[in-house]
C-alpha cells in the first residue's frame, strides 16, 4: 500500500463514517496512560521530558499500526495537590492509571437551588463543598492554588506534547479526532457526573422526577448547546454517555432523549457529527437512534455486542469496534482474530465501520501483544 498521508488517512475516515465504501478499514485507537505502560514508562517519568514523550508516542506508532483516534497521556499532579488531592480523578500508585472516584456535592433537596438560579448555586453551595482547599485559607492562598491548576493545564495544552503530537502525526499519517467542538453536555449527565454522583441521581429519578426534569431544563439551557449556530463542518463532537443506560424506558424518553436528539439534530444540519461512546449496554434502545439523520452518530460500542447493533442501526449510524479488550487478555489470538474477521465480515461492506477496541486503554496491560496482532491482522485484512 502507498504511504499514508493525514490527507489521505482523514479522506479514508471521513469515507467509512459516511457510509462510503473505504480504501481500507480504518483502525481508531483510545490510548491514554496505557501508552505509558506499553513504553515502560510512568507519567512522571514522561511528562517533563521531551524525549520520552516522544518515546512513548513514537513507540505505539512503530509497534500497533493505527490511522485515527487519539493518541496522548495525561494527568494534572500539580493541581491534584493544590486542592489537596480532593479531586474526584487522580493519578493511581502505579504512577500511570487515572482513577475515579465520585464526590457528589448536591444534597437531594437542594433542586429548588439549582432550579431557581444555577450559576449562583454551583458558585455558592457546590464550589465550596467540592474543593474546600479554595474555600479555607482566604483569597490570596486560593489565587495561588488556581494559578497552580491554570499554570499546569495552559502549559500541558502549549508545551512540548502538542508539538511532538503534531510531528509524528504528520510522519505516520495519523489523523487525530476532529474535536474543535466543544464537548457535548446532556443534562442528565450533568447531575449525574458533577452533581448527584450514580445514586443520588438514579434515586432522583424515583422520588423526585418533577424536580428533576424542571433542573434539566434549566441546565440544558444554560449550560448546553443545541449546535446550530456552529460554523465548521466535518468536526466530531464528542460525548462519553455515562448514565442513558441505566435509564428505564420512561426515563430515557423523558429524561435523555429529547435534549440528546436536538443535539445531534443541530450538529447534523451544520455538517457535524456526534462521536458518542455509549457507555454500557444500550441494545433494549438503540432503535431510538434510527429517528436521528442518517450519518449522524458515529457509534462507539462498548459492552453490547456490535453484531447486534448493526443489524439494528448499522445501516443507518457508522460504528467503531471489533475487538473486545477483556478477550485479548483472557483469550489466545487466534480466538481474537477470528472474532475480529467476524466483524468486518458483518459490518464493513458499504463503510459504516471503523475498527476499534470495545475499550478505552487507560491502563496496564490494556495495549498488550495479542493487541498489537489483532491490529496487524486487521491492517491486512481489511485492505480492498
Amino acid at each position: 500500500m502507498a504511504q499514508r498521508t493525514q490527507a489521505s488517512t482523514k479522506e479514508n475516515f471521513f469515507k467509512a463514517i459516511n457510509h462510503i465504501e473505504p480504501d481500507y478499514i480504518p483502525k481508531k485507537i483510545q490510548g491514554s496512560n496505557s501508552l505509558l505502560a506499553f513504553a515502560g514508562m510512568t507519567f512522571m517519568e514522561a511528562e517533563y521530558d521531551p524525549e520520552k514523550t516522544e518515546q512513548v508516542l513514537r513507540n505505539l506508532f512503530d509497534r500497533l499500526p493505527c490511522d485515527v483516534g487519539n493518541a496522548a497521556f495525561n494527568a494534572t499532579p500539580k493541581a491534584y495537590a493544590a486542592l489537596d488531592n480532593m479531586t474526584e480523578t487522580f493519578l493511581a500508585p502505579d504512577g500511570v492509571t487515572l482513577q475515579h472516584l465520585q464526590r457528589p456535592p448536591m444534597k437531594p433537596d437542594e433542586y429548588p437551588l439549582l432550579i431557581a438560579d444555577l450559576d449562583r448555586f454551583v458558585k455558592d453551595t457546590l464550589l465550596p463543598r467540592k474543593f474546600p482547599p479554595l474555600f479555607a485559607s482566604g483569597k490570596e492562598a486560593a489565587k495561588d492554588k488556581i494559578k497552580t491548576i491554570v499554570d499546569e493545564t495552559a502549559g500541558r495544552a502549549t508545551g512540548h506534547m502538542p508539538q511532538i503530537q503534531k510531528k509524528l502525526f504528520e510522519e505516520y499519517g495519523f489523523f487525530p479526532y476532529p474535536t474543535t467542538l466543544p464537548r457535548v453536555v446532556t443534562p442528565i449527565d450533568v447531575i449525574f457526573d458533577r452533581m448527584r454522583g450514580f445514586v443520588g441521581t438514579i434515586a432522583d429519578l424515583r422520588r423526585r422526577p418533577e424536580e428533576v426534569k424542571a433542573a434539566l431544563d434549566v441546565i440544558y439551557k444554560v449550560r448546553a448547546t443545541d449546535y446550530k449556530d456552529t460554523q465548521v463542518k466535518e468536526q466530531l463532537a464528542s460525548y462519553m454517555a455515562h448514565i442513558p443506560c441505566y435509564l428505564n424506558q420512561k426515563q430515557y424518553d423523558e429524561f435523555f432523549w429529547p435534549y440528546f436528539k436536538e443535539q445531534v439534530n443541530g450538529l447534523s444540519e451544520t455538517g457535524n457529527k456526534m462521536y458518542v461512546c455509549i457507555e454500557g449496554r444500550w441494545l433494549r434502545v438503540i432503535e431510538s437512534f434510527l429517528d436521528l439523520p442518517k450519518d449522524s452518530v458515529y457509534t462507539f460500542v462498548d459492552d453490547d455486542e456490535i453484531l447486534e447493533l448493526n443489524k439494528i442501526i448499522g445501516h443507518h449510524h457508522p460504528l467503531v469496534g471489533g475487538m473486545l479488550l477483556q478477550n485479548t487478555k483472557l483469550q489466545p489470538l487466534q480466538y481474537n482474530i477470528d472474532y475480529a474477521k467476524k466483524v468486518i465480515d458483518e459490518c464493513a461492506s458499504g463503510g459504516g465501520f471503523v475498527f476499534g477496541c470495545n475499550k478505552h486503554w487507560i491502563c496496564k496491560g490494556d495495549i498488550n501483544e495479542n493487541v498489537v496482532d489483532v491490529f496487524k491482522f486487521v491492517d491486512e485484512y481489511g485492505r480492498k
